[in-house]
């Protein structure tokens, strides 16, 4: 059985700023699992996951650092960790078009 439990949906919002946590809250995975994540953005930019855990920060940028064309949807898909909390970030402001995060968990059913 897979379960998904969407975490956030953002639509038309404007970024905190370059290299500033999009979400107020970081997301905590309630388990183990994979994270698919759609992003839109009105202007070009290279997109980051952070990962924290016990205060250590690494910030990874998605789609091999290459900046996201302004207007083109992207999926991406990753493994999470229950220990670990989940933000993301633009390197350059503007606005979200689209953010949409779930978490996706497989278990016996």
């Amino acid at each position: 059985m897979i379960g998904s439990f969407t975490s956030t949906r953002r639509f038309n919002v404007a970024a905190p700023g370059p290299n500033t946590n999009i979400l107020t809250t970081a997301i905590t995975p309630r388990m183990d699992g994979v994270m698919r994540l759609t992003i839109v953005l009105a202007t070009a930019s290279v997109f980051n996951v952070t990962i924290t855990n016990s205060g250590t920060t690494f910030t990874c940028g998605l789609n091999s650092s290459t900046s996201l064309n302004a207007g083109d949807l992207y999926f991406f898909s990753f493994g999470m960790n229950s220990a670990n909390t989940y933000n993301f970030q633009v390197e350059t402001n503007g606005i979200i078009n689209i953010l949409q995060v779930e978490e996706c968990y497989v278990g016996v059913g």
